[in-house]
């Protein structure tokens, strides 16, 4: 079973997708590191995924994020057994992947409040995506907006509010497991 996770930045996409493709023994992708990836290759430059959309510019950014995705659907379509997959918190915005997402199978939207995001995000210092006079707004904002696109695009949605990384992980490991009875 192919399991594909969305969600906010900072809602455990990387972290849970990593410990569950452990459990499993299979194939852990996270979209962000293959769009770094990708875009070295192609500039010869080893760049951050949020510094590609600032320096190259949300087109550049979405034609790669669509290369890599239609790639990474190749590639997990035709192997065999199970892989996990995390994608950036903004590719369900990028419409011409969407079908292509829901075709891998499971989608799991990682629910997290804003407030406790928002925290996350800012515990290292103010990431630059946001707007310095508002982050707060700005951030609130983005999850305003993307929530119903989660919502839509999910199978199922667990809710990690207040988890730490061991209780969010047990809860989604149950959620999987009820949802997809072995």
């Amino acid at each position: 079973m192919n399991i594909t996770l969305i969600g906010m930045k900072h809602c455990g996409k990387t972290t849970l997708g990593a410990a569950l493709a452990a459990r499993w023994r299979c194939p852990f992708y996270d979209v962000d590191r293959m769009i770094e990836s990708h875009d070295a290759c192609d500039t010869g430059e080893r760049l951050g995924f949020r510094e590609i959309f600032a320096r190259r510019g949300e087109d550049y950014f979405t034609k790669l994020e669509t290369d890599v995705v239609c790639e990474l659907y190749l590639r997990v379509s035709e192997a065999k057994g199970s892989n996990v997959i995390a994608v950036g918190g903004r590719t369900v915005l990028n419409k011409k992947v969407n079908d292509l997402l829901s075709a891998l199978g499971l989608i799991v939207y990682l629910e997290v409040s804003p407030e406790e995001l928002f925290a996350r995000v800012t515990r290292a210092g103010l990431p630059p995506f946001l707007d310095e006079k508002d982050p707060a707004k700005h951030f609130l904002d983005l999850c305003r907006e993307r929530a119903p696109h989660y919502q839509r695009l999910a199978s199922l949605t667990v809710n990690l509010d207040g988890l730490d990384a061991d209780a969010a992980f047990a809860k989604f490991c149950r959620a999987i497991d009820h949802y997809v009875p072995s």
